[in-house]
């Protein structure tokens, strides 16, 4: 049944106003966003461990969002699609071990299939979400995918030993995300794409620009034209100083950049150089929403607000995830003041 907005929380989502601020249109209010939740926080949010539609809604509104997160592609967030090694519980991609060591391993790999793949999400949340609300769809993970098939170690090795493969791989991890990144935007419910693919390190980036001007960015400057057609906002994810590389990203087509990790990059010093060229999204330091005072969470957030108060477009949130070490208190503090500003 849909969304009943009579029991909704005050918050009345307006999600025009964050697509005129990814596009750097019109500036009304500064928006919050995140492009992912651990359910762990949600389990603890909600006190229960089966975490519904009609929940993820309401967490929505609760954190001021004018949106609702459905992730599709090859990669789960954070876990391999291949071989895993476990790390304090969780599933993580091996650095050691490859899937893929051969052309025909890549011939012969049980890849997805995009027109089998569930989107059941979409269609149901078209009929759920409140009015001002839209679907916030994420995938990408080309170059992520891709290493975590080959292991990083072997990855890196390859890049020097055998690129051919790599590049093969590319192409082939590539045209399935695009498949993805296709059917995704065929939802009516669709108001935004999300691109999440690691390339950096605090320090810079983890293979040369050179490399990924001539294989992956191909594939997201194909998607950017979609969305540019179809004026849909488009945001790149990455960890890491990308500064390197923010040129590359506007002419993919990219008008969004999440997370600005403070200790990888200056937030000031991108406003000042593309402050009419991107948005940018998160810079809300993960080590103060997990262990500050939600007073410090206020100050954090009021700073960063008082650096776009006269011009720039920015979307407040974390500058990476939500996750369960966070308290919900600090969340929600962050959250209460972008909307008291």
């Amino acid at each position: 049944m849909p969304f009943n907005e009579k029991e909704q929380f005050m918050y009345k989502p307006d999600f025009k106003n964050l697509k005129e601020n990814l596009l750097c249109m019109e500036k009304r209010s500064t928006p919050l966003i995140e492009l992912h939740i651990n359910n762990e926080f949600k389990q603890k949010f909600f006190s229960k461990n089966d975490i519904t539609l009609q929940d993820n809604i309401m967490l929505s509104l609760e954190l001021c969002h004018d949106f609702i997160i459905v992730s599709k592609g090859i990669l789960k967030p954070a876990q391999s699609i291949g071989k895993t090694t476990e790390k304090g519980g969780k599933l993580w991609a091996s650095e050691s071990d490859s899937i893929i060591n051969s052309l025909e391993d890549i011939r012969q790999y049980d890849w997805m299939d995009p027109d089998r793949e569930d989107f059941s999400e979409f269609v149901k949340l078209e009929n759920l979400m409140p009015e001002g609300m839209k679907i916030l769809a994420t995938g990408g993970k080309i170059f992520t995918a891709s290493w975590m098939l080959l292991g990083f170690n072997n990855f890196c090795m390859y890049l020097y030993e055998n690129e051919n493969l790599v590049k093969k791989l590319f192409e082939k991890v590539g045209s399935l995300q695009y498949r993805i990144f296709e059917k995704m935007l065929g939802f009516k419910g669709t108001g935004a794409i999300a691109a999440l693919d690691d390339i950096a390190y605090t320090e810079g980036l983890m293979v040369s620009a050179k490399f990924l001007r001539d294989n992956l960015f191909p594939w997201y400057e194909k998607m950017g034209k979609v969305c540019n057609k179809r004026n849909i906002p488009f945001i790149y994810h990455s960890d890491g100083d990308i500064s390197e590389i923010i040129d590359d990203l506007i002419n993919c087509g990219f008008n969004a950049i999440h997370p600005i990790e403070p200790k990888a990059m200056k937030i000031e010093n991108l406003k000042e150089k593309y402050s009419r060229k991107l948005c940018f999204l998160g810079n809300i330091e993960m080590d103060t929403l997990i262990r500050g005072t939600v007073d410090e969470v206020r100050n954090l957030v009021k700073k960063n607000l008082e650096i776009f108060a006269q011009d720039g477009f920015y979307g407040c949130g974390s500058s990476n995830t939500i996750t369960e070490a966070m308290p919900v208190e600090n969340v929600i503090a962050m959250c209460k003041a972008v909307r008291n500003m």
